[in-house]
């Protein structure tokens, strides 16, 4: 009989070989070249992008699915997953999603949590914002943010960022 802790392993192993995990990758791994070409080719810094930083982890996800071929998620100073259409010629980029996180905590029925702004770019179906427009969403107790809920745009939030220390 096997025993539940190797049959965990197992399924893990199966999964991940099977490009349904997440697989951890480095910055340098060549499969990551023609992402980061379709990264640059899109002014994402007008869209409220940061910059990747070099050492950032970052893990690849295979597809196709949910719209996407490959989706990169990205940690460092923020948390970001970015998604990729494949071309004949390499990938598209068509979509970020990326999420800073603000100082304060406010609390939920599920708990603590640290208060944060995401915001999310898509030109093709992925999460379900609407299409070629900038969503920017807060979560947190901040009168001042709360308020713009759920017409908070970039410009709103652009100066908050600069006080987390994000740009």
């Amino acid at each position: 009989m096997v025993s539940r802790g190797r049959a965990v392993l197992v399924a893990y192993v199966l999964l991940a070989g099977c490009g349904i995990l997440p697989e951890r990758v480095s910055r340098d791994d060549g499969r990551l070249k023609p992402m980061f070409e379709a990264m640059s080719r899109v002014d994402r810094r007008s869209l409220g992008f940061t910059d990747v930083a070099p050492d950032a982890p970052i893990k690849i996800e295979w597809g196709p699915r949910h719209g996407y071929d490959v989706m990169l998620h990205i940690t460092a100073k923020t948390a970001r997953t970015v998604a990729f259409r494949r071309t004949p010629s390499g990938y598209d980029w068509i979509g970020e999603q990326e999420i800073f996180q603000g100082p304060a905590k406010y609390q939920t029925p599920d708990g603590e949590f640290s208060e944060c702004i995401t915001i999310t770019f898509e030109r093709v179906h992925i999460s379900g914002v609407p299409l070629n427009r900038i969503t920017v969403d807060y979560w947190g107790d901040d009168p001042e943010l709360s308020r713009l809920r759920p017409q908070l745009t970039l410009d709103d939030a652009r100066p908050r960022l600069n006080r987390w220390g994000y740009y």
